[in-house]
């Protein structure tokens, strides 16, 4: 039985690519100064990365939505931070998702009801 070695493969395949990962910290750090980025662990770095393609994903399925305040310069980020607490939520003006979706019939539809002679027949006994 060799189960250390193949043991050792499976932990080899699940190791992060360390490319994507610089590749992915790269497009990320451009939004933060490098003393930010020195004192961000690890984790807060993955959570931002997955911040901007949860954005990028939804703003691709035409969702509108707010541009995350970390991705937004610094004064248009604290301008916003101002201008949300006026306006409160901020939910009622994004409208449904798939509301452009929805369509009015021009005439109308009447149904019929098709009854199944089965159960006419049931009914009747």
């Amino acid at each position: 039985m060799n189960r250390r070695r193949s043991c050792s493969v499976n932990v080899k395949k699940t190791e992060h690519n360390p490319e994507k990962t610089c590749k992915a910290f790269e497009d990320i750090s451009k939004y933060f100064s490098k003393e930010e980025w020195a004192k961000m662990s690890y984790s807060e770095k993955i959570t931002y990365v997955y911040m901007k393609r949860n954005y990028t994903t939804m703003t691709r399925l035409g969702l509108r939505t707010h541009l995350p305040d970390f991705m937004q310069s610094k004064e248009k980020a604290t301008k916003s931070v101002l201008s949300d607490s006026d306006e409160g939520c901020g939910h009622e003006s994004q409208g449904n998702v798939w509301s452009h979706r929805l369509r009015e019939r021009k005439k109308p539809v009447i149904y019929e009801e098709i009854s199944d002679p089965e159960e006419e027949d049931e009914d009747e006994e």
